[in-house]
């Protein structure tokens, strides 16, 4: 009866790791290295363009799994932030308009970006507590190519900005 109440009560009791989990669902799986830079990128300068110019960039036929020459650019966009939601991968998704056109760009969970350097994790993070709605934001990010499967605010090529590095809201 004791080994039964015993066995009850480590059933019924949370474990240690569960008390320290992190408040999210998991991270992602699709192309994960190369949306979080966790495929350590030799990444280009940064370079200031608009959403526009983006989303009209020809989309690849299929996305591999390794980076595309586009993905290891950086650029920042200036728009409005229409909708900041938590995603099942633990990611915070935005979706950024300017001028009739928008896209999405992702901020991920530090918790799901271990094998990134230092600097980039650091970034990462900084953006992400810094992300919020807003009539004007500068967002900084890495283009990625995802595939279009209708989520909220895509882009006609489906380029994204994965994973967000520094976020600022002007209005």
């Amino acid at each position: 009866m004791v080994i039964v109440g015993v066995a009850a009560a480590r059933i019924a009791a949370p474990s240690t790791a569960a008390h320290v989990r992190p408040a999210y669902a998991s991270c992602g799986v699709e192309r994960w290295p190369v949306k979080t830079l966790q495929d350590r990128p030799r990444l280009r300068p940064l370079r200031r363009t608009s959403i526009a110019w983006l989303v009209t960039r020809p989309a690849p036929d299929g996305v591999p799994a390794t980076r595309l020459p586009l993905e290891r650019h950086i650029f920042q966009v200036v728009g409005a932030v229409t909708l900041v939601r938590p995603e099942d991968d633990s990611d915070l998704h935005l979706v950024l308009v300017a001028r009739g056109r928008h896209m999405i760009v992702e901020a991920p969970s530090p918790a799901c970006t271990g094998r990134a350097t230092p600097l980039r994790r650091r970034q990462m993070a900084q953006a992400r507590r810094r992300v919020r709605l807003c009539a004007r934001a500068r967002v900084t990010g890495v283009a990625f190519f995802d595939t279009n499967h209708g989520q909220t605010g895509v882009a006609p090529n489906a380029i994204e900005l994965h994973p967000v590095l520094a976020f600022r809201c002007l209005a």
